[in-house]
């Protein structure tokens, strides 16, 4: 049979390739060579018994080495699954410190545009203030003139005149005006001022009815009302009077931002709560989305239009507060309105949390 050829040749073939039998006498041989159909055979033989018998086992070499092929294959999967795993974790951890890079660069921008901006409102200010000292000289002049009018009206040769009392009155208006620009341009310097941030015992709702009034011509502008209920006895607490202002005014801007064009109420109100100082900013405005509240106060976070907001205004605000040893809360339903909710310790803790 052919099986029995085959293993005739491979008997002749071993016994050819040992031409020394003595030395091969009981060590194990390997060889290997093609068949007929050029499959690689492996032939493994000994002579036993001094040669006089042989003994040859036959097997292909594909079937020989068949696991250690298939474990070559897999770590050559393996290598190239890791392989891969590399190139898309390297190419992952690139892209993200791109665009880490490219967040930095936006708030490094972002920043400068801020510093620009606060170094105008800088010098906006200073000039406000001078020319607010300025107008408060003519203007006290204007009413101690509007005064010797009308101390003139009082001689014989006006009383009888037929528009003394359209006079008087124009005196009158002269007067209850000029003394209006006077406390306006008091209260600009007087902010204008303020910018001494060390803490101090304060009472906080002066600080708010002096916002009120900043704020209280844009609110008409905008068509909404302002609302003050504040307690009486509210004891004083350490801030700083120039950061407090800050705080407030931009809340109030911001209320007065979101109500633009539609109008509405801003409640402002203050009272005691145990050892803390509570103040709040109450508006019936369109609200925040949930999903915003939880960033509203991240830095360069903001909703407004591209130009119309920096996002730093409550991030700064949020600061400011918890540097007092306070906390600020926001409540807000959409479509019913926002409650700023702000509470400062009365107590000397001021400055120990952060």
């Amino acid at each position: 049979t052919k099986a029995q050829v085959d293993l005739g040749e491979s008997i002749n073939s071993f016994k050819e390739s040992l031409k020394d039998k003595d030395k091969a006498n009981g060590e194990v041989q390997i060889l290997g060579g093609p068949d007929d159909k050029r499959r690689k055979i492996i032939y493994v033989g000994a002579f036993l018994k001094n040669g006089d018998w042989i003994l040859v086992y036959r097997q292909k070499a594909s079937d020989a080495f068949s696991d250690l092929n298939r474990a070559f294959k897999m770590a050559l999967i393996i290598f190239l699954i890791c392989g891969m795993g590399i190139v898309a974790v390297a190419f992952l951890l690139s892209r993200r410190m791109v665009n880490r890079i490219a967040k930095s660069d936006q708030e490094k921008e972002m920043i400068n545009r801020q510093m620009i901006e606060t170094a105008k409102l800088a010098s906006v200010g200073e000039l406000a203030a001078g020319i607010a000292h300025e107008i408060n000289n003519p203007v006290a002049i204007m009413v101690e003139e509007a005064g010797w009018v009308e101390d003139l009206l009082e001689e014989e040769e006006f009383k009888d005149g037929e528009n003394l009392q359209e006079f008087r009155r124009a005196l009158e208006q002269i007067r209850v005006q000029g003394r209006r620009c006077k406390e306006i341009t008091h209260k600009l310097l007087s902010f204008a001022r303020k910018t001494d941030t060390r803490p101090q015992h304060v009472q906080v709702n002066q600080i708010i009815e002096e916002v009120v009034s900043l704020s209280a011509q844009r609110a008409k502008f905008s068509n909404v009302e302002i609302e003050v209920e504040l307690e009486k006895e509210l004891p004083t607490i350490e801030a700083s009077p120039s950061e407090l202002q800050q705080v407030f005014l931009n809340l109030i801007n911001n209320a007065l931002d979101a109500m633009d064009k539609r109008g509405g109420t801003i409640k402002i109100s203050s009272y005691s709560a145990g050892d803390q100082a509570v103040f709040e900013f109450s508006d019936n405005g369109p609200g925040i989305p949930q999903g915003n509240l939880e960033r509203i106060f991240d830095p360069f976070f903001t909703t407004k239009p591209v130009g119309k907001g920096t996002g730093l205004g409550l991030s700064i605000c949020y600061g400011i507060i918890k540097k007092m040893g306070g906390d600020i809360e926001v409540d807000s339903i959409v479509e019913q309105g926002t409650t700023f909710r702000i509470k400062i310790p009365r107590s000397s803790d001021f400055g120990k949390s952060s």
